[in-house]
């Protein structure tokens, strides 16, 4: 169900009906947005990180993460005279920090000061916007409804490699809303005629890519999809995209080519996997239902210097209710395994020393 969407996701789709309420018209219409970006940066020269921002007439909201963490910190505030000015807090509800720079949406950089929740620290930051989140609503077929939102990357037309990025992220999002054509309407209802009026046949598609990390020769992302075509729920499934930007363009990399082969990453990464989602209440792990995770359901995964993110759709680990996992492996559990001339080496060593 569309409350089970990663938080990412409701971000994004906070995107799409933001844009949807932009086209009514209103007598105090938004001077600006709703848009969406995507940034990645330093925080004193030296603390990488990467943000997503949604931007709303004067209000802002979104989430960052240190790229050698993972772990997202909230982001909410406003936009006013030229100027961002935001506060961050953790999951719970916890003041972290705040950040505040005069923002011009015309520019690729966004700069300021970032400052602690007690005002005891205060470095400069500097962000460039690699990416704008594009949404779109369609309605196909005259009653599918077709809602998107997907980064659409700053450079393209300069830069082969994200040419190719760009394509994989276009041929991605349409092949996801093309399946929907496939999808057989609800087998329990007792009208099998065509009516779209009827409540079975009140079909919706969500197709949201997020960009877990973005550098000039990594890019690393996770199309989450959500569709309802009759019955009790929907479903959600995900397919990610990992690609190694160059001279040669954008090249996709599996998770097989990551490691050295024969050192037995296969069970390394499923025994790391099993223990995190036991430990946190997996409903099929905790059973003993699933014991092992077999190296080709781990094909929907996403890679930055804190490690690589697995991920496990509903039913997979456990019951609908308990929605989609996610599993951080990080790189000091693949201790060795990494392999040196693979696509993911230099951001694994990296965080390896640290």
């Amino acid at each position: 169900m569309l409350s089970k969407l990663s938080s990412r996701t409701a971000l994004l789709l906070s995107l799409i009906v933001g844009l949807m309420l932009a086209l009514v018209p209103t007598a105090n219409a938004l001077a600006f947005g709703p848009v969406g970006y995507h940034f990645t940066g330093r925080i004193d020269g030296k603390w990488a990180v990467q943000m997503e921002l949604n931007v709303d007439g004067e209000k802002v909201s979104g989430h960052y993460w240190y790229e050698t963490v993972g772990t997202p910190l909230e982001l909410e505030g406003t936009f006013v005279g030229g100027r961002l000015q935001l506060a961050e807090r953790t999951a719970d509800g916890a003041a972290t920090g705040s950040w505040s720079g005069a923002f011009n949406p015309l520019k690729s950089t966004w700069s300021g000061e970032w400052t602690s929740a007690d005002g005891a620290k205060s470095s400069t930051f500097e962000l460039a916007r690699v990416a704008e989140i594009v949404t779109t609503e369609q309605t196909r077929m005259g009653f599918i409804k077709v809602h998107t939102a997907y980064p659409v990357f700053a450079g393209v037309a300069r830069h082969g490699g994200l040419q190719d990025a760009q394509a994989a992220v276009d041929d991605e999002v349409w092949t996801a809303v093309a399946s929907i054509w496939n999808d057989p309407a609800d087998t329990f209802s007792e009208d099998e005629e065509f009516d779209p009026e009827a409540p079975w046949w009140t079909w919706e598609h969500f197709s949201v890519v997020t960009i877990r990390y973005y550098s000039s020769s990594l890019i690393s992302m996770v199309n989450e999809v959500y569709q309802f075509t009759g019955g009790a729920h929907g479903m959600t499934l995900h397919t990610s995209m990992n690609l190694t930007v160059g001279k040669n363009g954008a090249i996709a990399f599996t998770i097989d080519e990551m490691f050295k082969k024969g050192t037995g990453w296969e069970k390394a990464i499923s025994d790391y996997v099993i223990r995190d989602l036991k430990a946190r209440g997996a409903d099929w792990v905790v059973s003993g239902e699933v014991r092992e995770v077999p190296s080709e359901r781990m094909n929907r995964f996403t890679v930055s210097p804190a490690g690589i993110d697995l991920i496990f759709g509903p039913y997979e680990m456990g019951s609908y209710a308990q929605g989609t996992w996610m599993v951080l492996v990080p790189w000091s559990a693949c201790s060795g395994l990494v392999d040196p001339a693979g696509p993911v080496a230099v951001i694994a060593e990296a965080a390896s020393g640290r």
